[in-house]
C-alpha cells in the first residue's frame, strides 16, 4: 500500500473515531439529567459506531472521487484533495462535549447536539457546492446541462415549468400550516364569510352569517369574531372590498363541499394561482428588459419564495391580487409598442380593477398608474382615440364598481366599503383635516422606518436581500432613468400615503403594506446584479439570498412568528422569530430596531440602525468594485470553519430557552427572587403562589436570585378535585403522584442551581397536571413556590 494510501486511510480513520463522539453524546443526553450529565463514553460502541461512520465515508469518497476524476477530468491526487478537505469539517464534532457545561434539561442538550450536527453536514454541503462551482467556471457540466436545457424551451414552457414550480412550493407551505392547526386568522375569514353568503344565500347581507357563526365552520369551533360590518349598513355588509372573495368561490364551493382539511386548502390553493402569477409576470418583465437569463432566474426566485410573497401567496389578502394585476398593467405599458384598442381598453379596464380589492387603499395605485399610462399612450400615439380607448376601460369599470356599491351601501362614497362608511363632502374635508394635521409627525417617519426596520414586520429583517435591491437604486447603471422614474412614479405614493396615514401590519404575515408593491421593489435588483457589485458587499449579498430563503422554512416552523401585531396598542417589541434564534444568555430582539406606536426615542438600536444604514447608502457609490482575486482552495475552507465555530457557540453552547424580562417577587419573609414569564393561564395571586387555570398540559416556571437558595418548599393540589401530578426540578423527578383531594408539599434542601449570567442563580421548575378522566369544568389546582435564602 502506497504512503499515500496510508495517510488517506489514517485521515478517515481519524475522522471517524472524531466525529463519532458527537452522536454517541446525543445518544446519551436522554439518560443524563441536572445533577448528574457528564460524558461516559463506552470503549465498544464508540469503536462499533466510528467502524460504521468510516465505512460509510469511505464509500462515499470512492463515489465522488470517481466522480471528480470523470465528469471534471481531475487527476486522482486532486481528487483527493478535493474530496477529503470536506470532512476537515468533521474533525469539530468534539466541541459538543461543551455544551454539557451549560445543561440544562436533556431535551434541550439533545435539541442542541442535534442542531449541531446539522451545521457539520450544511458545512459539507457549502463546501461541495463552493468547489463544484469553482470547477463548473473551469470546465462546465451540470451548468452547461442544465442552460441547454432551459434555452430548448420555448417561452410558454419556461413560464409553465416557472408556474408549476412555484405553485408546488407555496402548497407546500400552505399544507404545511394547515398541519400544524393554523387555520384562518385576521381578515381572512371574514373575505370567506362573504364568500359563504355568496354560496349558501345567493347574497352580500352577512348580518345572519354573523349571528350563527357561520365561520366556525372553518375555524376552530369555539372562536367568536367580531362582525367587521360598515356602518350605516344595519349591520349587513361587510367594510371588505369584495374583491378576494370572488377569486376563491369556486375553490370555497369545492372545499365546502369535502369539508375538513379541504375547507382550507382550496381557498389557499386559489391565492398561489395568483402568487404564482405574480412571480411570472417578474420574469416576463425581466426578460423583456433583455436581462441576462442567469439574473433573471436567480431574481424571480427571490422574489418568488421570500418574504412577503410567498406567505400571502397562500394568505386570503388583496395584496396579491394587487401587486398582479399593477405589475402587469405597468409591465404592458411599459413595453407598449403599438395601440389596439382592445389591449388599451383592456389595461385602462384591469386598472380601475382595482377597486374591487380596496375601494380606498389601492387608489394610491391606481391613479398613479392611470396617469402614467395615460401620458405614456399620449406620448407614444398622437391620435386621442387611443388614449379614449384606455379611458373607456377604466371607466367602464368604475361604472360597475360604483353601480355595485350604491345598490348595497346606498352611497358613491369610495369610503362607503370601510370601517368609516360613508361620509358627506363635509365629513371627508373635516376627516381630511385629521389626516393633516391631528397625527403626530414623529408617527408618520417611524411608520415609514418601521415598514423596513421593525423587527416585528419589517421587510429587511424577514428578506434582508431587498436591502441590495435599494442599493440597486443608487447605483450606476445605463439606461436606468427609463425604468426607475415612472417606477417611483408608480409605486412611491402608494408606500408615502400608507405611511402618512401610519397604516400598520395587523394580524398578519411581516410587510403587509409593501406586498401590493413589492414587484417595484424587486426591479431595484436589476441594477444591483447588472452593476459592478461592491467588493465588500460581494459576500454579504451571498449570505442575504441564503437567509431570505432560510427565513421563511423557520417560519413555517414557528408559525406564530408570521402574526405580530404592529397597530396602536402594542407594546411587545420583540419579534417572535428572533427569539427563537436568541439563546438563555444573549437576546438578540435587544439589539435590533422596533418602531411600535409607542415612545421609541429611547430604544438605542433604533439609532444605530439607521446611522448605519445611511451611512452605507452614502458610502455606496464610492465603494470599490469586486476584483476576481485567485485565492488557494484551502482558503476557502476558513470563512465556512469560522462559520460553524460561530454557530456551534450561538446555538449550541447555551440552552436555547429564552426567558424574556423578569419581574420582581417579594416573599412575606423577605426573599426576593426574579420571576421570569410563565403561562399566560397560570396567575399568580399572592408571591409565589400559582392559580394554574388548565389541566392535562405542563408549566415551567424559571426564577432566580442573586444568591443561591439553601431551601425550595412547594405546595401543589386542590380540594375539589383529584389530580395526577408530575413536579420537577429542572429535569429530576421531585413527586409524581396524586393529589388526592388535597394538598401535597414537597421540600429540596440546598438546590443545585444554574449559574446564570450577571451572578445570578437560576431553577427551573415544571409541573404537569392531569386528570384520570374527562372533566367538563375542571377546577383550577394551586401551585405554590417558597425559596428560603442563606443569609449568613
Amino acid at each position: 500500500m502506497s504512503r499515500n494510501s496510508l495517510l488517506k486511510l489514517a485521515f478517515l480513520l481519524f475522522v471517524s473515531f472524531t466525529f463519532s463522539l458527537l452522536p454517541l453524546l446525543a445518544r446519551q443526553s436522554f439518560q443524563m439529567n441536572f445533577f448528574h450529565h457528564s460524558f461516559q463514553l463506552s470503549f465498544l460502541s464508540w469503536v462499533v459506531l466510528s467502524g460504521l461512520i468510516f465505512i460509510g465515508l469511505s464509500l462515499y469518497y470512492s463515489f465522488n472521487h470517481h466522480f471528480y476524476t470523470r465528469i471534471y477530468l481531475l487527476s486522482s491526487h486532486q481528487a483527493t484533495w478535493l474530496e477529503l478537505s470536506h470532512y476537515i469539517l468533521l474533525i469539530l464534532a468534539p466541541l459538543g462535549l461543551l455544551s454539557l457545561r451549560h445543561y440544562l434539561v436533556a431535551a434541550d442538550l439533545y435539541i442542541r447536539l442535534k442542531l449541531f450536527l446539522i451545521f457539520l453536514l450544511g458545512g459539507i454541503i457549502w463546501v461541495k457546492i463552493l468547489w463544484i462551482s469553482r470547477l463548473e467556471k473551469e470546465q462546465p457540466f451540470w451548468s452547461s446541462f442544465l442552460s441547454s436545457w432551459w434555452n430548448s424551451l420555448s417561452q410558454k414552457k419556461k413560464s409553465l415549468v416557472l408556474c408549476l414550480t412555484a405553485l408546488i412550493l407555496y402548497n407546500v407551505g400552505s399544507v404545511a400550516l394547515i398541519s400544524q392547526g393554523m387555520v384562518f386568522s385576521g381578515d381572512e375569514p371574514h373575505y370567506l364569510l362573504i364568500t359563504h353568503s355568496l354560496l349558501q344565500d345567493g347574497d352580500f347581507n352577512l348580518k345572519n352569517n354573523y349571528s350563527h357563526q357561520d365561520y366556525r365552520i372553518y375555524m376552530r369551533p369555539w372562536v367568536t369574531i367580531t362582525p367587521h360590518v360598515a356602518p350605516k349598513t344595519e349591520g349587513k355588509y361587510s367594510f371588505h372590498s369584495p374583491g378576494v372573495s370572488f377569486l376563491v368561490f369556486p375553490f370555497y364551493a369545492l372545499g365546502y363541499l369535502l369539508k375538513g382539511f379541504w375547507l382550507h386548502f382550496f381557498p389557499r390553493l386559489a391565492m398561489t394561482l395568483w402568487g404564482a402569477l405574480l412571480g411570472l409576470q417578474v420574469y416576463l418583465f425581466l426578460s423583456n428588459f433583455k436581462v441576462s437569463q442567469k439574473t433573471t432566474l436567480l431574481i424571480w426566485a427571490i422574489f418568488s419564495f421570500t418574504s412577503p410573497i410567498f406567505f400571502y401567496s397562500f394568505h386570503l389578502y388583496p395584496e396579491i391580487p394587487a401587486a398582479l394585476i399593477s405589475f402587469y398593467v405597468f409591465r404592458k405599458l411599459f413595453f407598449l409598442k403599438s395601440a389596439p384598442p382592445r389591449q388599451l381598453f383592456l389595461l385602462g379596464f384591469l386598472t380601475t380593477s382595482l377597486l374591487w380589492l380596496h375601494s380606498l387603499k389601492y387608489l394610491f395605485i391606481l391613479v398613479p398608474l392611470f396617469i402614467y399610462g395615460s401620458w405614456l399612450i399620449l406620448k407614444k400615439f398622437s391620435r386621442p382615440s387611443s388614449w379614449l380607448s384606455f379611458l373607456l376601460g377604466s371607466g367602464v369599470m368604475t361604472g360597475l364598481y360604483l353601480t355595485f356599491q350604491y345598490s348595497l351601501y346606498h352611497s358613491f362614497s369610495l369610503s362607503a366599503v370601510s370601517w368609516r362608511g360613508a361620509v358627506s363632502l363635509p365629513e371627508s374635508f373635516e376627516y381630511l383635516k385629521f389626516l393633516l394635521f391631528g397625527i403626530p409627525g414623529h408617527f408618520r417617519w417611524e411608520t415609514l422606518l418601521g415598514y423596513w426596520l421593525d423587527q416585528r414586520d419589517g421587510l429587511l429583517f424577514y428578506s434582508p436581500i431587498y436591502l441590495f435591491a435599494l442599493l440597486g437604486i443608487i447605483a450606476p447603471f445605463t439606461n436606468k432613468k427609463r425604468l426607475l422614474t415612472p417606477l417611483l412614479g408608480v409605486i412611491a405614493p402608494y408606500i408615502l400615503f400608507s405611511a402618512w396615514l401610519t397604516q400598520r401590519t395587523g394580524y398578519a404575515p411581516q410587510a403587509r403594506p409593501l406586498v401590493a408593491v413589492s414587484w417595484g421593489l424587486i426591479l431595484g435588483m436589476i441594477f444591483y446584479l447588472e452593476s459592478s457589485p461592491r467588493k465588500i458587499l460581494h459576500s454579504g449579498f451571498k449570505v442575504c439570498v441564503f437567509l431570505s430563503l432560510l427565513f421563511p422554512f423557520l417560519q413555517l416552523l414557528h408559525p406564530y412568528s408570521l402574526y405580530q401585531l404592529t397597530t396602536q396598542g402594542e407594546t411587545q417589541r420583540a419579534g417572535e422569530l428572533f427569539l427563537h434564534l436568541s439563546n438563555m444568555h444573549f437576546d438578540l430582539t435587544k439589539c435590533l430596531p422596533s418602531f411600535l406606536k409607542i415612545d421609541n426615542r429611547y430604544w438605542w438600536p433604533n439609532w444605530c440602525w439607521l446611522v448605519g444604514l445611511t451611512l452605507l447608502f452614502l458610502l455606496y457609490r464610492f465603494l470599490p468594485p469586486v476584483k476576481k482575486i485567485s485565492r488557494p482552495v484551502a482558503f476557502s475552507l476558513l470563512p465556512v470553519v469560522l462559520s460553524l465555530v460561530g454557530l456551534y457557540f450561538w446555538f449550541v453552547y447555551y440552552p436555547r430557552v429564552n426567558l424574556g424580562t423578569p419581574q420582581t417577587v417579594i416573599f412575606p419573609q423577605g426573599e426576593r427572587i426574579l420571576l421570569y414569564p410563565y403561562s399566560r393561564v397560570a396567575h399568580q395571586e399572592k408571591p409565589g403562589r400559582f392559580k394554574l387555570l388548565e389541566i392535562n398540559r405542563d408549566y415551567v416556571f424559571y426564577f432566580a436570585s442573586a444568591r443561591p437558595l439553601t431551601r425550595l418548599q412547594f405546595e401543589i393540589g386542590t380540594q375539589r378535585a383529584n389530580y395526577r401530578v408530575d413536579l420537577d426540578y429542572f429535569d429530576v423527578v421531585l413527586f409524581k403522584g396524586e393529589t388526592a383531594y388535597s394538598f401535597r408539599h414537597i421540600e429540596l434542601k440546598n438546590p443545585h442551581p444554574y449559574k446564570y449570567k450577571k451572578g445570578l442563580f437560576l431553577y427551573r421548575v415544571r409541573v404537569s397536571i392531569w386528570s384520570r378522566q374527562p372533566m367538563k369544568s375542571p377546577p383550577p389546582c394551586w401551585f405554590q413556590i417558597v425559596p428560603w435564602v442563606q443569609t449568613s
